[in-house]
């Protein structure tokens, strides 16, 4: 039951397919394809099975398989546990099993010829099974029948079929004797004068022989075979991809590990540059001390002398002995190096040196830059002048230049 509702279903789903265009455009593809492919090769791809004719003439039993061979005639009379080792053994070929058939003579059968609607197509043999009433003098239970759709109009949604039937009570005697001698039939169709099938097969579907496909399981074991390798090719690609995911990932995890130490020697050197910077920073920042201490020297007097000097970030600091210690703030405040020097505690005279002791505080500045000398403008040359020749008589000494007097000690 369930066979023949799958059949039922499978033949509806043909039917569908053999209305559409698709499937007339890979008919025609087909065969255009086909007729460019040498003769050769296109025999290699089509299945080619023998077909042997059976018969029933007198008491022999008939094979016939195609030409050149002859035909093998078995006696019917015989024993049936004879019969059907002859009969296996006549069918016995290299490769695949031959199709049997029953071989009617075209003068058997019936042929008719109708005009239906495309719908009547997914059930055509039940709509012909209603029509044989009218169409011969049989019922269908009475008849074994087979149908095929000759053309189809699908402008005027028209399909025209013909079949073909015989009588049960002309070949149910035959059929007998066939299934009694083991014969495995798998078709009954009638031939012409050349012994060349009109292509249908009136034999019931429950009655005919299973047929072992060879071909078919060689087919789907190909099949299954490319199917494997086609999930082992699908499952290598995966594998390699994921290889080479792993791969990149160990490849981005090294360059982070590399960034990251770049971003660290990175930060390191900016450390180390901000530091220097800072540094070059404070330095530039206040004047060299060096400097200051030479700008003192020149501009404090020779009867001034410094017992401590001092520089602690921008403060300035001055103790010594002078003997006019509050004039020392006018000369310090035309220092460039210096801004408001001031006087800190009272100025206190020493009676060993008869001088003043001070103590000076300031804050450090930078002195302006100073600024680039101008080009000296040009002169014009003045003409030699005669050499002068000195006058006899004794040379003018030289004047002699004062030295100022050095402190007696600088602290620092």
């Amino acid at each position: 039951m369930t066979e023949s509702v799958l059949t039922s279903q499978l033949a509806r789903l043909r039917v569908a397919y053999a209305g559409t265009a698709l499937h007339r455009f890979l008919t025609w593809w087909g065969r255009e394809l086909a007729a460019l492919v040498p003769a050769r090769v296109r025999d290699w791809f089509m299945e080619r099975r023998e077909e042997v004719r059976a018969g029933i003439e007198g008491a022999e039993l008939v094979l016939t398989p195609p030409a050149p061979a002859a035909p093998v005639r078995i006696a019917l009379a015989q024993d049936s546990a004879a019969v059907r080792p002859a009969v296996a053994q006549a069918l016995v070929r290299e490769e695949e099993p031959p199709a049997v058939f029953l071989a009617l003579q075209g003068g058997r059968l019936l042929h008719r010829t109708l005009s239906l609607p495309m719908a009547a197509e997914e059930n055509l043999r039940q709509v012909l099974g209603f029509e044989l009433d009218r169409q011969t003098p049989f019922r269908a239970e009475q008849v074994y029948f087979d149908c095929r759709v000759q053309r189809r109009d699908l402008a005027a949604r028209q399909l025209v079929a013909e079949f073909a039937l015989v009588p049960r009570a002309a070949v149910d005697a035959e059929l007998a004797a066939l299934e009694a001698a083991g014969v495995p039939l798998e078709a009954m169709d009638g031939v012409d004068g050349a012994g060349a099938r009109l292509g249908y097969n009136l034999l019931p579907r429950e009655r005919r022989a299973p047929r072992a496909r060879f071909w078919l399981k060689v087919n789907l074991a190909l099949a299954a075979l490319a199917l494997l390798l086609l999930f082992a090719v699908m499952a290598q690609s995966v594998a390699n991809r994921e290889r080479a995911l792993a791969d990149l990932e160990a490849q981005t995890d090294k360059a982070q590990v590399e960034a990251r130490s770049v971003a660290t020697l990175r930060n390191t050197l900016k450390q180390a540059i901000d530091g220097a910077s800072f540094l070059t920073e404070r330095k530039g920042a206040r004047p060299p001390t060096i400097d200051v201490m030479l700008d003192l020297t020149r501009r404090l007097p020779a009867d001034t002398w410094l017992q401590r000097f001092s520089v602690n970030a921008d403060q300035v600091q001055l103790q010594g002995q002078s003997r006019e210690a509050a004039a020392l703030i006018t000369l310090l405040q035309q220092s460039p190096y210096l801004e408001g020097p001031a006087l800190q505690g009272a100025i206190t005279p020493d009676a060993r040196t008869g001088k003043e002791q001070f103590l000076i505080q300031a804050k450090l500045r930078n002195p302006p830059a100073p600024a680039a000398p101008a080009a000296p403008a040009a002169t014009p040359a003045a003409p030699p002048e005669a050499p002068v020749t000195p006058a006899s008589g004794p040379k003018p000494e030289p004047v002699p230049v004062a030295q100022p007097e050095k402190p007696d000690a600088v602290a620092s």
